[in-house]
């Protein structure tokens, strides 16, 4: 898969390897990237990496109102890294 121009969408993107995945997408020139967490206030600093490039959606996994809403938020992403994690 080619990543230039790419929209992607990243879930679990606030800390570790989620944060790592965005930087080396914007890196790879990623023209979008749709950064998740469940408090979407963890994902300040990703955000700050680019934030003409990146946007960040709140998403918890476990609730459904949340996940119907993703497609409507994100129409058009074309990779997904899924990197979340249950605790």
């Amino acid at each position: 898969m080619q990543i230039q121009n790419a929209t992607a969408l990243v879930t679990g993107a606030n800390r570790g390897i989620g944060y790592a995945f965005v930087n080396a997408l914007l890196q790879a020139g990623a023209q979008k990237v749709y950064t998740t967490a469940r408090d979407i206030n963890t994902l300040k600093d990703v955000t700050s990496l680019d934030t003409s490039r990146v946007i960040p959606l709140q998403l918890d996994v476990t609730d459904s109102c949340l996940i119907n809403t993703l497609p409507a938020q994100s129409p058009d992403v074309n990779l997904l890294i899924n990197r979340v994690v249950g605790e």
